[in-house]
């Protein structure tokens, strides 16, 4: 049996409430980062191999060595995302220094560059250096680096590196050679869609948003974010910045809420079997549209930087750049005008691509195998019963708000106490204090959903 050690924030075999991901953040502060690991888990789980997990959050905590993983792993996998700007700088070093101590391979997919929409990739970047250190790392142990696109692969040759193949993103090999493509049915105002987006879309867009409410009023909003997961699920407001007081969902008061038109996904198969329902996907998530994608649903995408750019321009989806939509744009001639079975078109050229990938880096997969009948782990995931999409805690019984309500001033509680146990770190002459501090503060982390 060959043991693969991968990069995810949760375990896909794994399930958990609500609370477990706010608090510990086990999406990894975006749900999106579920298709790509889950993706890269189906994949690599074959009859004779096995798997485990290693999220950066565990790897901060020094729960694994490269010496535990040299001698318990026969590959690291590190499936990635938009890795190269200044805010991932420290955990990038912190999985460079892991890298450079392994003897065994290291294979690195779908990581791109976080830049504007029209990147100059020639310009300094802040991080350009600690990228330098991790893609030399990387490259000592496989044979060639998995990139979202052409951005980031015009990024990476500026800094000197050759070794670099454009395979997308993971997520859209989920399911092989071909995509699921529903027939296009005329988009009307009873059309069931669904919406994504973030507080820090541009404000153009987050009035088309809010317009296309009042024409498409059988909507779903989809957020992506762990803090937008504590205003639906706890009602706590967003932090408070420029961006979430204008225009967005920010608060349990906001019609999405009050009208139980928002839901947050917190596992893959809630999110794919809820998508089944929908007739038309729009928004600025990739993850979204590519959820959608997966379950058949026509989907449009407005990018709005480089990294969404490039995956929506190497995959083939639909897009216009977020920056051009106006009062003009109308989303029901986008519909009209769009062949949403474009992404078929080279899909499976591109499959067989990332295929070719995994064995130029010589990893085991399931599409070694020519006649296979069943993937092993759809068959290990048939009878898990997942968490359902979180509801707005305005749309529950008054029990369920009550408890809710609850939860949220324990976890405010928490954070506070959590802060108050930092800040006595370094005052020396007060260790009764603080281990009664802590005491406190191990019986909050304690409670449970």
């Amino acid at each position: 049996m060959k043991r693969i050690l991968i990069r995810a924030s949760v375990s896909p075999f794994e399930v958990h409430g609500p609370m477990e991901v706010i608090r510990k953040r086990l999406i990894g502060n975006n749900s999106g980062n579920l298709l790509f690991a889950y993706s890269m888990t189906r994949t690599l789980y074959t009859e004779e191999t096995e798997v485990d997990f290693l999220s950066d959050r565990e790897l901060s905590k020094q729960k694994m060595t490269a010496e535990y993983i040299n001698e318990h792993y026969d590959y690291l996998v590190l499936p990635m995302a938009n890795s190269f700007r200044q805010s991932f700088v420290n955990m990038m070093e912190q999985w460079t220094a892991l890298i450079q101590k392994l003897t065994i391979p290291c294979v690195v997919t779908g990581i791109g560059i976080q830049d504007d929409y029209e990147p100059d990739i020639c310009t300094p970047h802040s991080y350009d250096d600690a990228v330098k250190r991790f893609i030399s790392a990387v490259l000592a142990h496989s044979s060639t680096v998995g990139v979202r696109g052409i951005i980031t692969e015009a990024y990476l040759k500026n800094l000197g590196f050759s070794q670099i193949d454009v395979i997308g993103c993971p997520s859209l090999a989920m399911f092989g050679p071909g995509l699921p493509v529903r027939e296009k049915r005329p988009l009307t105002s009873d059309s069931a869609v669904c919406v994504t987006g973030s507080v820090s879309n541009p404000v153009n867009f987050k009035e088309f948003m809010i317009r296309n409410r009042e024409v498409l009023p059988n909507y779903y909003f989809v957020p992506q974010y762990v803090d937008d997961l504590k205003l639906i699920y706890l009602g706590i407001p967003l932090p408070e910045t420029e961006d979430s007081q204008i225009l967005y969902p920010s608060t349990i008061e906001d019609e999405a809420f009050i009208n139980d038109r928002a839901r947050f996904f917190i596992n893959l198969p809630s999110i794919l079997e809820f998508n089944k329902k929908m007739d038309f996907n729009y928004g600025t998530r990739i993850h979204g549209a590519v959820g959608c994608i997966l379950s058949g649903v026509p989907s449009f995408l407005f990018p709005t930087d480089a990294r969404i750019r490039e995956l929506a321009e190497y995959h083939n989806i639909p897009n216009m750049p977020a920056s051009e939509v106006n009062e003009a744009t109308n989303l029901f001639e986008i519909y009209e005008k769009t062949d949403f079975s474009q992404v078929n078109q080279g899909h499976e050229e591109r499959f067989w691509h990332f295929v070719d990938f995994l064995n130029e880096n010589q990893l085991p997969h399931i599409y070694q195998k020519k006649d296979r009948s069943t993937v092993p782990m759809d068959e290990r995931m048939k009878g898990v019963r997942y968490k359902k999409p979180v509801r707005p805690i305005v749309c529950n019984k008054p029990k369920e708000v009550a408890r809710r309500m609850g939860l949220a001033q324990r976890l405010e509680n928490y954070n506070g106490m959590r802060e108050a146990v930092k800040r006595l770190e370094w005052y020396e002459n007060s260790s009764a204090l603080k281990i009664g501090a802590k005491r406190v503060y191990k019986k909050l982390q304690k409670s449970e959903e």
